[in-house]
């Protein structure tokens, strides 16, 4: 179980260690693999069967650690919380 603070965390320790980030948004068809959030674990890409290719289903932010290592990460804070509230993942209930 995580709680709000511990997403938080997550998200600012992505920020830190990144050299550089690129914004996508929904609807953006330059994401050629399929994407998942590292804090929440959502898909952010799906794929387009008729054309193969990928297209950005949830805009986020791709954060390069790297030169070969990349994460991505939901743009917004809620859509984490509500895909960990979803799966049961989310103890909103603590105190500290």
């Amino acid at each position: 179980m995580t709680n709000k603070k511990d997403v938080v965390r997550k998200r600012k320790k992505l920020q830190s260690m990144a050299r550089k980030s690129y914004i996508f948004k929904r609807g953006d068809k330059r994401a050629s693999t399929p994407r998942i959030c590292v804090v929440c674990g959502r898909p952010l890409t799906s794929l387009i069967l008729r054309e193969g290719t990928y297209i950005t289903t949830c805009s986020h932010i791709r954060f390069y650690i790297s030169d070969v290592f990349t994460l991505d990460c939901c743009l917004d804070i809620h859509s984490c919380y509500r895909t960990l509230r979803q799966k049961g993942e989310l103890n909103e209930h603590v105190n500290g």
